[in-house]
């Protein structure tokens, strides 16, 4: 069974529906979720927010952060995280009181060659859950483009698992 499969079914056994904001991902995430069958169950959706100004206008990660800090760092894979579980109503508020939830995002340098003073590989994974609890993880990974946005997705899915069964049930 693959990460993406066991972070479903886990989901499913709370009744918790999953969502996701990606960066460097641009879908992979999604991809993962939505190549197991049934996902449509408790997968609600992603966002892809590579544009910096797409953070904002969608996820609503602050605007003076990124202009101070920039994309790849932990506060903005943790208000990604956030922004997505308010998108897609798994925040237990609003329309959807009852609905519990967990957002993963992934923001981060693919390569091949760096983002400024920050190295290709340096990527940041965020997750929340509607319980208020939010996790970030920052890695570092060695390899090309599309090696390192696959490990980002395999870093993600076990950041979710983790935080999960860490979680009250």
């Amino acid at each position: 069974m693959s990460a993406a499969e066991d972070l479903l079914d886990l989901c499913r056994a709370r009744a918790m529906k999953i969502c996701c904001a990606e960066s460097l991902t641009g879908g992979l995430l999604a991809d993962a979720f939505v190549s197991v069958p049934g996902a449509s169950d408790t997968y609600r959706g992603s966002v892809n927010t590579y544009a910096v100004d797409s953070k904002v206008s969608i996820l609503g990660v602050s605007s003076e952060w990124l202009a101070a800090h920039g994309p790849v760092n932990s506060f903005t894979a943790e208000s990604m995280a956030l922004g997505a579980l308010r998108l897609f109503g798994c925040d237990g508020e609003g329309l959807n009181e009852e609905q519990s939830g967990i957002a993963l995002s992934t923001t981060g340098v693919a390569g091949p060659g760096p983002d400024g003073d920050i190295p290709a590989g340096t990527v940041f994974l965020g997750c929340a859950l509607s319980d208020g609890s939010v996790q970030t993880r920052e890695c570092h990974f060695s390899g090309g483009r599309a090696e390192v946005r696959r490990k980002a997705v395999e870093a993600a899915l076990d950041l979710g698992l983790s935080a999960l069964r860490e979680a009250r049930s």
